[in-house]
């Protein structure tokens, strides 16, 4: 889809949501509020709404971006078995900004999986990204609507003008939570890659994670 047609709506609705839905089923992107801050969302699985995205955005196509899923089953239909430590993570944090890398069950777009050929993914907590995921098969991208590099944008005002312009639907639902975006991490055996820190601390992930170690050894059967 061509951009030029850009539409700003102020309100949260069945039928907004559905233009925001048909917008990224066409190859469009939009800016949606997260729990976080405001986000691109656009049609991951489009690897040519994917390299408008990224120009969008003047990104480096080496750092993959992360999605915001509706659900816990539609995760579990992106990627292969999690690891024990994964699914820890996700009964603990999720719906919530934790973003786990995870194994794709299927090659996926390299915009969205990166040189590691793992998925970042989120089911964050009711907001109307999540709610938008839901209407365009389970996922939206979740990267911070800004210039690379640039703050994320917890206002569309702060949204630099040349990223507003160049999408066909605005969402301009007032101010999001902001503070810090979501936590990136990686489950590597029994414990966690912290690749970004950000809404949950990296010591609150490592407790639950000592946590449940500690719980499962003490429940291993004697000789």
């Amino acid at each position: 889809m061509p951009a030029g047609h850009m539409n700003i709506v102020h309100s949260l609705t069945d039928e907004s949501l559905e233009s925001a839905a048909k917008v990224i089923r066409s190859g469009g992107i939009v800016i949606v509020p997260t729990e976080t801050f405001y986000a691109l969302a656009a049609n991951p699985f489009d690897a040519t709404a994917l390299r408008r995205l990224l120009a969008i955005k003047s990104r480096d196509t080496g750092k993959p971006l992360a999605l915001i899923a509706d659900s816990f089953d539609s995760v579990r239909r992106l990627v292969a078995e999690p690891s024990h430590t994964a699914v820890v993570l996700m009964q603990r944090f999720w719906p919530g900004s934790l973003t786990i890398l995870l194994d794709p069950l299927e090659p996926l777009p390299s915009a969205i999986v990166g040189p590691h050929g793992k998925v970042g993914v989120r089911v964050p907590p009711p907001c109307p990204a999540r709610d938008l995921a839901s209407r365009v098969g389970g996922f939206i991208t979740a990267t911070s609507a800004n210039l690379s590099g640039e703050p994320d944008p917890d206002l569309v005002d702060r949204i630099a003008p040349g990223v507003r312009e160049a999408v066909e639907l605005i969402l301009d639902l007032g101010r999001t939570p902001g503070d810090k975006p979501s936590t990136v991490v990686e489950p590597v055996d029994d414990s966690v890659r912290v690749l970004r820190e950000g809404t949950i601390p990296a010591a609150t992930i490592r407790d639950v994670l000592s946590a449940w170690s500690n719980h499962e050894s003490r429940n291993i059967p004697g000789p």
